[in-house]
């Protein structure tokens, strides 16, 4: 995930801080409620729990990460701001026992509902809402941008050696427009649980748990609460 510095003051969070995880859980419970979205009520596996926090941008996100029979089913929550208005943001990410992705499905909300579904065959080919999507072919990867979690798909797909360095490309989806386009990236494996992530002139120094879920991303975000396993 590639985020641009927006300052040096940074923001504080928010005092009332179970106040907006409660809020959370509502919205997530709203999602679920309404029929035809893209919530899926099959049975999970094992579950991964965090809680990431802006550290420049103002947000904060929610996120779950569930074995299936075929891989994982990875969905967040965000609560963002952007130049100075509120977005929620949800999304869900299925990948293969590969990480490979295939099935990616975003709604955004602020001056009301706006969703994309991305679907690709694992091998570089991709459709959005059932039309092809030239511009991002031979990517492998999804990549959100205001979310770390995307970072995961690549450390665990790649299976980096340590001092080693891979490069992918990714289809990197931009918010709040949803424009969907490439970008080239590099993945340094500098310790066992610390990557050094470059895209242009961007770098950043990744701290990961022992699955690869970013605990630390530079000075973007930071995980405040963690819970389960997903092995």
């Amino acid at each position: 995930m590639w985020a641009l510095v927006l300052g040096r003051g940074g923001f504080e969070p928010p005092k009332a801080l179970g106040q907006l995880i409660y809020s959370q859980s509502r919205l997530t419970a709203s999602v679920s409620a309404r029929p035809g979205d893209f919530t899926d009520n099959r049975p999970m596996g094992k579950l991964r729990w965090i809680l990431w926090q802006g550290l420049i941008a103002p947000s904060m996100e929610r996120f779950v990460a569930a074995r299936t029979e075929n891989g994982c089913q990875l969905s967040g929550l965000i609560l963002q701001a952007h130049q100075g208005e509120p977005y929620v943001v949800r999304y869900s990410i299925d990948v293969d026992d590969g990480w490979r992705t295939h099935a990616v499905q975003i709604e955004v909300e602020n001056d009301g509902q706006h969703q994309t579904a991305l679907m690709t065959d694992g091998a570089g080919h991709w459709s959005r809402d059932g039309k092809p999507l030239p511009a991002v072919e031979n990517c492998l990867d999804i990549d959100l941008e205001w979310s770390p979690s995307t970072n995961t798909l690549p450390i665990r797909r790649l299976t980096i050696a340590p001092r080693e360095t891979k490069t992918v490309a990714a289809a990197w989806v931009r918010f709040p427009s949803l424009e969907v386009q490439r970008l080239d990236q590099a993945y340094e494996r500098l310790e066992a649980q610390r990557y050094r992530y470059r895209s242009g002139r961007f770098t950043a120094d990744l701290v990961v748990y022992e699955d690869g879920i970013v605990l630390q991303y530079s000075v973007n975000w930071k995980a405040v609460a963690t819970s389960g396993e997903l092995g």
